[in-house]
């Protein structure tokens, strides 16, 4: 089987599971949608011009599934995993257009580290400036380049959201994530980004490894935002969920990477930034 890494990287410049929608497509509810991506543009705006300075905990579980066949005629081939655990210290710094990423790597499988200026060590996918996801979908800038629609309404951690499909205009070619976003109907914060698959950019590889497995692939792939400080709503999980569909022999789950954030810290960007160390 192939193993190759898939790159998902939100950039600011650009850039789960399944929950069941309440269907909001008739004409009353679509009035409402020029008013939700107005504010949704505003906090775009706000979040490309606010200077950030945050530390986070960033805790990345990440299990590659395998599917053994026995050469013995009559045994079943089984399925196993192997998994990995990494604890990273994160680190982002953001003033005007400079951003700075940093991540200290403390814990491995279990294992203290201290590994300054550390990489991800992930296997099957990458991810880097996170918190920027809606920038690249609901900016006054890249509005200009999608639509949009209201596909349902549900509640999302007890909050009652609307959701809103985004999808590139036919006459646009671009090459970065879109996909569904939950925002919260009392301010229209955004709570939560469901990616299209087609839209990662490593898709190529994927279809590469649904080949080889005669599938299609059905990759589940999210942002979750549920810290708030001053306006700005910061990454509270990550999760990607690889699954390939068989058209006998069922699905299969390739792997499933979920990264976690918590404790986090703000700090006030002066003029002057030193790095923590």
């Amino acid at each position: 089987m192939l193993k190759k890494k898939i790159t998902c990287r939100l950039l600011p410049i650009f850039v789960v599971f399944s929950f069941a929608i309440v269907n909001a497509e008739d004409k009353d509810s679509q009035t409402d949608l020029p008013s939700l991506l107005k504010k949704a543009a505003e906090y775009c705006q706000k979040l490309e011009h606010t200077s950030l300075y945050f530390v986070c905990m960033e805790e990345i579980k990440e299990r590659i599934y395998y599917l053994n066949r026995p050469g013995r005629v009559g045994l079943r081939p089984t399925r196993f995993f192997t998994e990995n655990k990494y604890l990273y210290d994160y680190q982002l710094i953001r003033k005007g257009s400079q951003i700075n990423e940093r991540r200290i790597l403390l814990e491995e499988n279990g294992k203290e580290k201290n590994e300054e200026n550390a990489q991800l060590k992930m296997q099957m996918f990458d991810h880097k400036y996170v918190i920027f996801g809606p920038i690249g979908l609901l900016s006054e800038r890249w509005q200009q380049e999608h639509d949009y629609k209201i596909i349902g309404e549900k509640k999302y951690k007890g909050e009652q959201t609307l959701i809103i499909e985004a999808t590139p205009k036919s006459s646009v070619d671009i090459d970065h994530l879109f996909g569904k976003i939950w925002i919260r109907k009392s301010d229209s914060s955004i709570l939560m980004i469901e990616w299209n698959q087609a839209s990662m950019r490593n898709f190529d590889t994927i279809k590469e490894v649904a080949k080889e497995l005669n599938a299609e692939p059905d990759i589940t792939f999210i942002s979750e935002y549920d810290f708030e400080e001053k306006g700005i709503r910061f990454p509270s999980k990550y999760f990607v969920r690889e699954e390939y569909v068989h058209s006998w022999r069922g699905r299969f789950k390739r792997s499933e990477t979920t990264v976690t954030y918590k404790d986090y810290k703000f700090f006030t960007v002066e003029t002057d930034v030193e790095f923590k160390k």
